[in-house]
């Protein structure tokens, strides 16, 4: 009998999220959390599948916990490693499931992400043991920060990825849904409300945009930001940019994914934007309000990728006014329109490039915490003596506060990595 769970979470905040599904959904049928996999019954690997390294990891933990210790442990993976098959050799997802368990024999259930909601039933636990049937998605242990899903998977297939594959065709989550578990949250104490998608400024229903949705969650009483992530920049509308820089419960941060700075590489990794389309979004953000942080996501190396294009994507960042970039070097990923692409970018290269935009983005990144000295900041305190600030920086601070309040800090110091109050 299941009587305990433990619960590994690799890759993105989305998988964040489905790992808080899974927790609250054990947790109503009286499965206790541990924090040791080796004192758990259960244990449940929501797996990411975007780069081969993620799925590396997974196997690499497997072997280095050694097969033997699993033999009386039900071991369940769900994520993108459980919904992923290659549609080019028209393999079936039954198919895909025996590879998967060959390669790794101490699998016992491949489970959908989609379908997690029948993971009591296939696990046969008892519906005695249920104790409450709340559908709450968000994690109810994390007070003050929740995550809440505003989709599933995507329609855009760029190139490079297999989120289409592994996920999906996008399914926009009910408004009723998103509003009920925010409304749940803040009225708990809840501070920081993050929506999240694969290309979370897609959401629509009936008609509605995501500007609509935000104006609705804006509008739920309680002092709390609003953030969300990660937009694509086709769908950054004017309105989505008025509404985060000039309404007050939007934290003035913003993660807009360019991946990179050459309209011949956007091109091919079927982005469907280019680059002045980048850099206007960014001009008209600063517009608005010049202290509003952005920052993005960039993929070195992509295939046929020159210097020429590189220093494109330098000077873009610099252009943009980019404080971070969440680096990747290109992997191809079978299934991907990309794999077919000849990877002709030696790892070597891939590393000196990432070397050099990650240098550009400290330089940028420090000089803007450097003119944030001496300016006092709204800090929302997720602890007593450290928090998030109105511009998603992470702080510590000398004094204690009140955990959950949000209060108005002077900082004192800066690092590359952080700021001090």
């Amino acid at each position: 009998m299941l009587k305990t769970f433990y619960i590994k979470t690799y890759g993105c905040a989305m998988n964040v999220a489905d790992s808080n599904t899974v927790r609250n959904l054990l947790t109503q049928y009286s499965l206790q959390e541990v924090d040791d996999w080796k004192n758990a019954d259960l244990i449940v690997l929501v797996t990411c599948s975007v780069r081969q390294q993620a799925e590396d990891k997974v196997a690499g933990w497997g072997i280095k916990a050694g097969e033997e210790v699993f033999k009386d442990k039900t071991v369940v993976v769900t994520g993108c490693m459980a919904q992923r098959y290659d549609r080019s050799t028209n393999m079936t997802v039954d198919e895909y499931e025996k590879i998967l368990k060959r390669r790794f024999s101490w699998i016992t259930h491949l489970v959908n992400i989609k379908k997690i909601e029948q993971l009591p039933k296939i696990l046969k636990i008892d519906n005695n043991d249920l104790i409450e049937n709340k559908n709450i998605n968000y994690d109810r242990n994390n007070k003050y920060q929740g995550l809440f899903s505003t989709s599933n998977g995507c329609d855009n297939f760029c190139s490079y990825c297999i989120v289409p594959y592994a996920r999906g065709k996008l399914v926009n989550f009910p408004k009723e849904n998103i509003l009920h578990d925010i409304k749940d949250f803040v009225s708990n104490g809840g501070k920081l409300v993050t929506l999240l998608g694969q290309n979370v400024n897609s959401w629509e229903e009936n008609g509605e945009s995501f500007v609509d949705l935000l104006k609705e969650i804006e509008q739920i009483k309680g002092e709390f930001w609003i953030n969300f992530i990660s937009s694509h920049p086709k769908d950054f509308s004017d309105e989505l940019i008025e509404l985060i820089t000039t309404h007050d419960k939007f934290i003035k941060h913003c993660n807009i994914a360019v991946q990179s700075g050459s309209n011949k590489i956007l091109e091919l990794m079927n982005r469907q934007y280019t680059k002045d389309r980048f850099l206007n979004i960014c001009k008209k953000i600063k517009e608005f309000n010049p202290d509003f942080r952005i920052t993005t996501d960039v993929i070195i190396g992509f295939p046929t990728e020159t210097e020429g294009d590189f220093s494109e994507t330098l000077d873009l960042i610099k252009n943009c006014d980019i404080e971070m970039a969440y680096v990747g070097k290109f992997s191809p990923r079978k299934g991907s329109a990309a794999y077919k692409m000849i990877d002709n970018i030696d790892l070597d290269t891939k590393k000196e490039r990432e070397r050099r935009l990650k240098n550009l983005v400290n330089k940028i990144r420090e000089t803007k915490h450097k003119g944030l000295v001496n300016r006092n900041i709204p800090v929302l305190l997720t602890g007593r003596q450290k928090g998030i600030t109105y511009y998603n920086h992470e702080i510590l601070l000398e004094k204690e506060y009140e955990a959950g309040t949000i209060q108005n800090i002077k900082i004192k110091k800066y690092s590359r990595s952080g700021l001090a109050g």
